[in-house]
């Protein structure tokens, strides 16, 4: 279960659990099927019974594994409430830095690209410009 906090300012470790929780979706994905194995070497994250699903035990963060129309999970999805605009305009920053490298904007998101075929892969940050705590996702994949 997700917890439910309000939080009222920047919360430096909440922002870095965010940001590890989109990097380890693009190095849990997998052509052969995602797996929620890099969130339980830690303590801070507890795995559904399925194995599909992934949530921080302590900030509002939620991992997804969502199956393909095959049943194969490919892709890791994360999900998170930021406390601010200012936070997530931050955590765009430190992705940066973190990265190494600036994003590909698109029309709803920005798209990091890492090494070359067969196995290059991608985070997809989705920001959100409206809401005063912004619900945001990332998207990691193989290709």
């Amino acid at each position: 279960m997700l917890p439910q906090l309000c939080y009222a300012e920047s919360d430096p470790a909440r922002l870095a659990a965010i940001a590890e929780a989109g990097v380890s979706c693009v190095l849990s994905a997998d052509k052969r099927g995602a797996n929620a194995q890099r969130f339980t070497s830690d303590g801070g994250w507890i795995v559904s019974e399925s194995g599909k699903e992934v949530s921080h035990n302590k900030f509002p963060i939620k991992v997804t594994l969502p199956a393909d129309p095959d049943g194969v999970s490919r892709v890791c999805e994360a999900r998170a409430t930021m406390a601010s605009q200012s936070d997530q305009k931050e955590m765009l920053k430190a992705l940066e830095v973190l990265l190494r490298q600036k994003p590909m904007t698109q029309t709803d998101s920005v798209i990091w690209m890492f090494g070359k075929a067969p196995d290059a892969r991608g985070l997809q940050f989705f920001p959100d410009y409206k809401s005063e705590r912004p619900e945001i996702r990332f998207v990691g994949a193989v290709f």
